[in-house]
């Protein structure tokens, strides 16, 4: 039964992505070429957190570990980057 409820929640939040990423996009003005970067950055370091919280990465050996980490610590990094960018061509 859980899984049947996982896969509900899945599939209703990858929907609804799109749905709010519609509504941001929208709002963002001239900033909009960024809006993607930031939907896609966003899917990625929450899912692979989430994956984290939920286990499933139990058993994985060290080095898979440190490179997920690492691909966490670039997506957010290049969040921050992109940012960065927006603010100064303010």
């Amino acid at each position: 039964m859980a899984n049947i409820i996982f896969c509900a929640l899945a599939g209703f939040t990858w929907y609804f992505q799109f749905f709010f990423y519609g509504m941001g996009d929208s709002k963002m003005g001239e900033y909009r070429f960024s809006g993607w970067t930031l939907h896609m950055a966003f899917i990625i370091a929450f899912s692979s957190l989430w994956g984290l919280i939920l286990h499933e990465w139990r058993g994985s050996n060290p080095k898979t570990m440190r490179t997920i980490s690492l691909g966490i610590l670039t997506v957010v990094l290049s969040t921050v980057i992109v940012g960065i960018g927006n603010y100064l061509a303010a």
